[in-house]
């Protein structure tokens, strides 16, 4: 029967040791991080080489020593400074974190610095990597912090930062006003395997307005699901070159409750929208050739019960000479929280 060398059982020990030491709740005032009994384990896991925390008895500042932060494979070293926490983010729960009771201590997936939010979705933005769990109390005091990357908690949500829903073009009605379309618009065949919507104006200037059913799907938990962060629109224009195109506006339709009185109420949602290229193309195309203009939210959002999410656009037509609108279709991205 083979032994285990003395060596192998006391770095065996260590490992355990460390793992038991792993802070599970969260600490009172003092210090947090992958640092156990005066041991940095970062050779063995990569974990481990994060920052570590500390703070002091009063106030918001948190501390953070240098270290190295992965992210899909890639070391992101970081230098030693201080974050400031936010007061009276009491509960790092699961639905604490959602409901933004918690300061949650972040790489931005950029830089040598860290960041502090009690926002989720910003928190666990594509390419970003949440490392603690904060709590402050009303009076301005940080009163514990706990490690994330081990989850010790089990607070975090599985989140994939590279959500993409398709809408397909179906999804629009277009209007003309002022304008005129010329013959029947629709979904048509532009060549083998291309489908789009077409439609043809009169010579006299207007707008077409395009309203889009985005189709998002969610989850009946606040904070869960799909968050929205930008939408890509596909787009070309023949014969004339466009005068302009508004930026798009995006809103909620909420319904009542089961047995209310008849109602849809609109509110605008996601922030301000934040186009690229920040001027959209409106010269001609060839058909089948479209440009792509992103429109990013200034505020994230999930879709919630009872509701629907529009996005409208409108192109506003030169006039002379009949204009050919063409919309292939939409993209949505953002993140996925299960």
């Amino acid at each position: 029967m083979k032994t285990i060398p003395h060596l192998k059982l006391k770095t065996i020990g260590l490992l355990l040791t460390a793992f038991c030491l792993l802070p599970t709740v969260l600490l009172g005032q003092g210090t947090a991080g992958p640092v156990v009994g005066g041991t940095n384990y970062s050779s063995l896991e990569g974990s481990f080489g994060i920052p570590s925390v500390s703070w002091a008895a009063s106030g918001l500042t948190l501390n953070y020593t240098s270290g190295t932060v992965y992210q899909k494979g890639s070391g992101n070293a970081i230098s030693g400074s201080t974050v400031a926490l936010t007061a009276n983010e009491t509960s790092c729960s699961q639905a604490g974190i959602l409901a933004g009771s918690c300061n949650l201590v972040y790489w931005p997936g950029s830089g040598t610095s860290l960041s502090s939010t009690t926002s989720y979705p910003t928190a666990a933005a594509s390419g970003s990597a949440i490392l603690y769990f904060c709590t402050a109390s009303a009076g301005g005091n940080i009163t514990g912090c706990a490690i994330a990357t081990e989850d010790v908690l089990g607070a975090i949500p599985a989140t994939y930062n590279d959500g993409l829903l398709m809408v397909p073009v179906t999804n629009c009605t277009f209007t003309a006003t002022t304008t005129a379309f010329s013959g029947t618009p629709g979904v048509t065949r532009l060549a083998a395997n291309q489908t789009a919507w077409s439609g043809t104006t009169n010579t006299t200037a207007g707008t077409v307005t395009m309203t889009c059913d985005l189709g998002l799907e969610g989850r009946t938990t606040s904070g869960l699901g799909f968050v929205a962060k930008d939408i890509a629109v596909q787009y070309g224009v023949q014969t004339t070159a466009l005068s302009s195109i508004a930026t798009p506006t995006l809103k909620t339709n909420a319904y009542p409750a089961y047995g209310g009185s008849a109602a849809d109420t609109l509110a605008s949602v996601g922030g301000t929208l934040a186009s690229n290229p920040a001027s959209l193309q409106l010269a001609t195309t060839s058909s089948g050739y479209f440009y792509n203009a992103d429109f990013s939210f200034g505020t994230p959002f999930t879709l919630t019960d009872e509701t629907k999410v529009s996005f409208e656009m409108v192109f506003t037509t030169a006039g002379t000479t009949a204009t050919t609108l063409q919309v292939s279709g939409l993209l949505v991205h953002g993140n996925w929280i299960q």
